[in-house]
């Protein structure tokens, strides 16, 4: 009598297999999960984030350049973010956008999201057209630095 046929699960199914659908919509990586918070799906012997594996998967290839962001996170104000946050193990692939690495550090809890949120210098100086200037990746307070020049030259 020859041996039974054993079926081997899909990419997929075993994909799917390691979900939780979450009322909030969702979907919860169960499986391993990265020192950095993220899920991790192995196919063929590596070892993938989950989410750009999901992504890839329901959506298509992740264009050149660009990084998978979690928008579900952005919908949470109460999340502090970090390596303990929920959504990095979200793998629904409608909560999943492609988009620059800036972009997705700006829509992050991120210093540079909350320096690029700073309507003014910590003096009170506003960061307007007229008085900022940009330099070395960051801003610059005009007025500050008149003020810092004036107090030199005295």
């Amino acid at each position: 009598m020859e041996g039974a046929l054993v079926a081997h699960p899909t990419s997929l199914e075993r994909f799917l297999a390691k979900v939780d659908k979450q009322p909030n919509g969702c979907w919860h990586w169960t499986a391993t999960i990265s020192d950095a918070g993220y899920g991790r799906f192995r196919v063929d012997g590596t070892s993938l984030r989950a989410h750009r594996f999901a992504y890839q998967l329901f959506v298509g290839p992740i264009p050149q350049g660009l990084h998978i962001d979690h928008v579900c996170h952005g919908l949470d104000a109460a999340c502090a973010g970090g390596r303990t946050c929920m959504h990095r193990r979200c793998v629904n692939p409608e909560h999943l956008e492609a988009v620059t690495q800036r972009e997705n550090l700006l829509r992050g809890l991120t210093s540079p999201a909350r320096n690029a949120a700073k309507t003014h210098c910590v003096n009170g100086h506003p960061f307007n057209e007229v008085n900022t200037r940009f330099s070395g990746g960051g801003r610059r307070c005009r007025s500050c630095e008149r003020e810092r020049e004036y107090g030199r030259v005295r």
